[in-house]
């Protein structure tokens, strides 16, 4: 009986054991899948923030040396000299220093130059910090430090093409990426002499970027795929664990029922649960397999669709592509499946396909080749050519073929983009018209220098202001509630505005402005406006206007203003129910001035007469020379018969005084002929007719008096 239980006892805690192992090794072993799943997937992390940093920094690189090449081919390039662009003291160059026939000095910069100035602004555009330098310097500042000098002697020994590292500095992670500069034919007139030969390593340029938003995505991308794999273990352990459990239950189970029955059917049982549990194992780890590599594929192919880029799998020896996303098709204007089993040179424009074909050449021979470059793809069909920048990377496939990846970016639209922008940069700098750009809150943020000649105010003394201070006050608030109303409605407006210089001198302009609309609102512009200064044209109109309205002697108005001024006067007498005079008059014995003393002396009294006229009347009168020496006089808004006498026997009285002139004194008197509105006649012409009617019978009385006009001749004399 003793032997019976110690078996029991024995063979109870048995499955207890075999449970707690079976829980620990499944543990165990998901923990060590998982855990190598997620050090992969950290490698896989780690290399695209490598190739992102290495791309960037290649694109980086390749756009300086581009501008260096264009500087260098045009032989260096003349600026300004200003503030922040001096003369290069390390430039030797007998024409460095230029001065252009109007006094502007301008100063050589060659691509050194050019690369610290470019490196300036972007430093402080985005943080890119740009390093020229050189082993052999000649400016002290480009002397290299030590982990530019060990990649300048890679590249000098052709043991690296470019160098990338993620360094820890005091202001955070930077991705380090240099890459050579060699010397080419057009950099041979200055670095001949130094004693380097075409083709060889110049020197570097190294470029600093920051790195602390790559490598919080990379470890935003580990933190997901330790939670992915962390939650999917969990899952699958879970399942195990049940799976255990329940076969350790049902174990257990058959354990009670069958405790009495001989060994063979125990053993057979423990078979039977051991089986159960791998078989559980394996279908548990063939379905993570399973959702795994589903996973991954369902990533990937969603990365590569939803690509703006175009991705090409091009395969060895032919170079035909065996793979192409949506976007590489539309680039080339043909379904994916029509590129599929052609050669990618087919579809390069046909002056570059002899570059493409050495460059696949060179790859397929195992050499050395950048994994970037511009080429330009045409359509077969139609023809239209698209600039794409390209990268490739080499890829093995399940098959063992050589295979690579090409991924093409199209750049043909943002290189118009640039050269637009050029263009429109050099047409508002060189423009002879003040140019002024405001943002919707009518503040202004761009100006040209012909703003600054024209207005007198220079660019920091406007920029985020409003127009208006550039005002001279003539112009009332309803004039601008108009002009905006039509800028509103119609999408322009022009016309003659009144500005002051910060001096205070007045000026007058020709504006025009136009509102912004579309995709040029993206540079913050609403309204652009051109003006031109015609302040001179305008004081030529008035001295014309003036001139042909004028009597040249006397400088009163002529017969044809005197005309003008008296329809106005009877308009408004008639609107308005009111009386006014008119006044002919001659000068008496003027004829023996002219004929005694001489036509100048003639001129002079003319012009005393003309002078005591004026003061004899009203500022609101008119008083014109309508010929010789006849004179008339338009008072508007009289009250009475009575003031006009008294005006014109003010007018006789002064006329009768003496006239001291350079060769003489001399004597005259003034006939003057009176007409009312609208006593004598609402007609111009009639009152006009009755107005010299009086004038002759002063005449036929003697002169020197006035006459009001009467149907039968008096005479009031003075």
């Amino acid at each position: 009986m003793s032997s019976g239980i110690d078996f029991f006892a024995k063979n109870s805690l048995q499955p207890t054991v075999s449970y707690r192992a079976s829980v620990v090794l499944a543990y165990l072993f998901l923990a060590i899948v998982c855990g190598l799943g997620m050090s992969n997937e950290f490698g896989h992390i780690d290399e695209n923030v490598t190739t992102l940093a290495r791309e960037r920094g290649n694109v980086l690189f390749r756009l300086v040396e581009l501008t260096r090449d264009w500087n260098a081919l045009h032989g260096g390039v003349y600026v300004r000299v200003s503030e922040h662009t001096q003369p290069n003291p390390y430039l030797s160059h007998p024409q460095r220093d230029l001065e252009t026939t109007d006094g502007v000095r301008l100063t050589m910069i060659n691509p050194a130059y050019m690369t610290r100035q470019i490196a300036e602004i972007a430093e402080k555009a985005n943080g890119v910090k740009y390093h020229i330098t050189s082993l052999n310097p000649i400016r002290p500042a480009n002397m290299p430090d030590a982990w530019e000098a060990e990649a300048l002697r890679a590249f000098e020994a052709h043991s690296q093409r470019e160098v990338l590292s993620l360094i820890n500095l005091e202001t955070g992670p930077v991705h380090r990426f240099m890459a050579p500069l060699l010397v080419k034919e057009a950099c041979l007139p200055c670095h001949k002499k130094q004693g380097y030969q075409l083709g060889q390593v110049r020197g570097g340029i190294s470029i600093t970027m920051p790195a602390r938003e790559v490598l919080e995505i990379r470890h935003e991308q580990r933190l997901r795929t330790m939670l992915t794999y962390g939650a999917a273990g969990l899952i699958i352990g879970l399942l195990m664990h049940f799976a255990i459990w329940r076969s350790r239950r049902h174990f257990l189970r058959l354990h009670e029922l069958t405790a009495g029955q001989e060994n063979l059917i125990v053993e057979r049982t423990q078979a039977l649960s051991s089986a159960n549990s791998q078989l559980i194992d394996e279908i548990a780890e063939r379905r993570r397999n399973e959702a795994l590599i589903a996973e991954s594929e369902a990533r990937y192919r969603s990365v590569i669709e939803t690509s703006q880029d175009g991705i090409l799998i091009m395969q060895a020896p032919t170079f035909e592509i065996v793979f192409a996303n949506e976007r590489a098709a539309a680039m080339l204007g043909l379904l994916p499946e029509r590129l599929l089993g052609r050669p990618v040179i087919d579809f390069v424009f046909e002056p570059d396909r002899p570059m493409v074909a050495e460059r696949l050449g060179q790859r397929l021979r195992g050499l050395p080749v950048s994994a970037a470059a511009r080429c330009r793809f045409a359509d077969p069909e139609v023809g239209r050519v698209r600039v794409c920048d390209v990268h490739i990377a080499r890829i093995e496939s399940d098959a063992g073929l050589l295979q690579w990846v090409v991924s093409v970016q199209d750049v043909t639209d943002r290189l118009a983009s640039e050269r637009a922008l050029q263009i429109s940069a050099a047409v508002m700098e060189s423009a002879t018209e003040g140019i002024v750009v405001t943002d919707v809150d009518n503040h202004i943020i761009q100006v040209n220098p012909a703003f600054t000649a024209i207005s007198g105010y220079r660019p920091q003394e406007v920029l985020g202001k409003d127009p208006r201070l550039l005002g001279a006050g003539r112009h009332s608030d309803g004039f601008f509630k108009d002009m905006w109303a039509r800028l509103a409605s119609e999408g322009h407006w022009a016309g003659e505005v009144w500005n002051k210089r910060p001096d205070g001198t007045v000026y007058v302009v020709w504006l025009a402005i136009s509102s912004i609309h579309g995709g040029a609102l993206e540079s913050g512009g609403r309204h652009v406006a051109t003006f031109i200064d015609i302040t001179q044209r305008k004081e030529m109109e008035e001295l014309l206007r003036h001139k042909a309205h004028s009597d040249p002697l006397t400088n009163l108005p002529n017969r044809a203003l005197f005309y003008d001024r008296l329809q106005m006067v009877q308009t408004q007498a008639r609107r308005y129910g009111e009386q006014f005079g008119l006044l002919y008059l001659d000068l008496d014995y003027f004829k023996n001035v002219n004929d005694t003393l001489g036509h100048a002396a003639g001129d002079a009294l003319l012009i005393e007469a003309a002078r005591r006229l004026v003061l004899a009347v009203r500022d609101s009168d008119t008083v014109a020379r309508l010929g010789g020496d006849e004179f008339a006089v338009i008072l508007p808004k009289i009250s009475g018969q009575g003031e006009v006498e008294e005006v014109a026997q003010r007018i006789v009285l002064e006329m009768a005084r003496e006239f001291h002139l350079e060769v003489d004194v001399a004597r005259i008197s003034a006939s003057v002929g009176i007409a009312l509105f609208p006593v004598h006649g609402e007609d111009l012409d009639v009152l006009k007719q009755h107005a010299d009617m009086a004038l002759y019978a002063v005449k036929r009385a003697g002169r020197n008096g006035y006459q009001v006009y009467l149907p039968g001749p008096a005479l009031k004399a003075d």
